[in-house]
C-alpha cells in the first residue's frame, strides 16, 4: 500500500458546470478512483479564481500525481505554473486538443503539453497514431484507455413524461450545440424520410455551448415539429431518456470518443455515427449500427432501421453486448489505478 501522502491527487478538467464529455469522464474517474482509496482533488477551469486555486493547491498541498484532462488546456496550466512539472503528469487527450488544437495557432500550446507529460491516454488506438505523427517523441509515452459507461440506473420513465408519442421512432442526438457537432448533418439528412416515414422524430439534447451557432439553429428547429431541443439534461436522467430511445446519433465532425453514444448502446439502442477518427473503430459497420460519411449516407441508414424494427432491436442487443465486454467502467478503473500506481511507486 502506497504511504497516504503519495495517494493525493490533483485532477483538472476545463469544464464542470456544463456537462461536457471531459467533464462527465472527469466526474466518472474522481469518484471511482476515491472509492479505490485515492484521495482526489477535482478542479474545473471554469471556476471563478480557479489560477488563484491552481497556485494555491500546488504550493500548499502535496500531491503525488498530476492529472490533466485536455493538452491545450494542460498548456495553459504549465505556462502560468511551470512548477506543476515537477510532479508526474498524466494528460488525457478528450477529442478537440488532437483533433483541432493540434493544427491552430494553439499548436505550440498542445506540443508543450505533450512534451511535458509523463503518461499521455487516448481513448483509441487510433488516436495514438494521430498524435504520433504530429509529435512522434509521444509514441512511448501514450496509453489507450477506453471510456467506460457509467450512467445512473434510475426507474425507467413513460414516453409522455418527455413528450414523446407512444408509437414515435425516437432518433435521439445527445451533443453539445457548437460547430464540431455538425447537428445539421442529422436535420438535413432526416428530413426527406419525415414525410414517408411520420413516426419519425428527431431528439437533441444538451447544453448551448456556442450561441453563434445554436442561434439559427434553434430558428430552423422552432419550424420543423418533428425535431425537438430538450436543452441540456442532468446526466443522473439521461439513462432515463435513452432508454425510451430507438436510435443514437452522433454526426460530429472529430470526436475523442463519443461518451453519450456509448450510453445509449449500452441500453440495447443501435448507433449511427459519422465516419471519423474517434468515433471509427467503435462497431462493427452494419452490426451494432451503421457509420455514414455525408447526408446521403445517414439517410440511407436511417431508413433501414426505421423500415424494420428487428433490426433495430438487433443491432441494439449486439450494442449492448459490444459496450458490456469493452467500455466496462470496471475496465477504465483498473487500466487507471495501474497507471497512478506506476507512476507513484517510481517516485523517489
Amino acid at each position: 500500500m502506497l504511504m497516504d501522502l503519495f495517494r493525493k491527487i490533483l485532477m483538472i478538467t476545463p469544464f464542470h458546470k456544463a456537462q461536457r464529455g471531459n467533464s462527465i469522464t472527469a466526474v466518472r474517474l474522481s469518484c471511482g478512483l476515491a472509492e479505490r482509496g485515492y484521495d482526489i482533488n477535482l478542479l474545473s477551469l471554469d471556476q471563478e479564481k480557479w489560477r488563484e486555486q491552481v497556485g494555491t493547491l500546488l504550493d500548499q498541498s502535496e500531491y503525488g500525481l498530476l492529472h490533466v484532462h485536455h493538452a491545450r488546456h494542460l498548456g495553459l496550466i504549465l505556462k502560468s505554473f511551470p512548477q506543476a512539472a515537477q510532479l508526474p503528469i498524466i494528460l488525457t487527450t478528450t477529442g478537440t486538443d488532437i483533433h483541432f488544437d493540434l493544427h491552430n495557432e494553439q499548436r505550440a500550446t498542445v506540443l508543450h503539453a505533450l512534451q511535458a507529460a509523463t503518461k499521455i491516454v487516448v481513448f483509441h488506438d487510433d488516436l495514438q497514431e494521430l498524435v504520433a505523427q504530429e509529435y512522434p517523441p509521444a509514441a512511448n509515452k501514450m496509453i489507450t484507455i477506453p471510456q467506460g459507461v457509467s450512467i445512473p440506473r434510475n426507474i425507467p420513465g413513460h414516453r409522455r413524461d418527455w413528450g414523446f408519442g407512444p408509437d414515435e421512432v425516437i432518433f435521439l442526438l445527445p451533443s453539445g450545440l457548437r460547430p464540431v457537432k455538425n447537428i445539421s448533418l442529422a436535420i438535413d439528412a432526416l428530413t426527406p424520410l419525415q414525410p414517408f416515414f411520420p413516426r419519425l422524430r428527431l431528439v437533441i439534447t444538451g447544453a448551448d455551448l456556442d450561441s453563434d451557432y445554436s442561434r439559427p439553429l434553434l430558428a430552423r428547429i422552432q419550424t420543423l415539429p418533428w425535431v425537438s431541443y430538450l436543452g441540456e439534461v442532468p446526466h443522473e436522467n439521461i439513462g432515463s431518456l435513452l432508454a425510451l430511445g430507438d436510435v443514437v446519433l452522433n454526426t460530429s465532425l472529430a470526436e475523442g470518443q463519443p461518451q453519450a453514444v456509448l450510453e445509449g448502446m449500452s441500453l440495447g439502442l443501435p448507433s449511427i455515427m459519422t465516419a471519423v477518427p474517434g468515433n471509427l473503430n467503435i462497431i462493427t459497420n452494419g452490426k451494432e449500427g451503421f457509420y455514414v460519411e455525408d447526408e446521403t449516407n445517414l439517410c440511407w441508414a436511417a431508413q433501414q432501421l426505421l423500415e424494420d424494427e428487428s433490426l433495430r432491436r438487433e443491432m441494439g442487443s449486439r450494442a449492448q453486448a459490444l459496450v458490456s465486454l469493452k467500455y466496462r467502467l470496471e475496465q477504465e478503473l483498473d487500466a487507471y489505478d495501474t497507471l497512478y500506481c506506476s507512476l507513484l511507486s517510481a517516485q523517489p
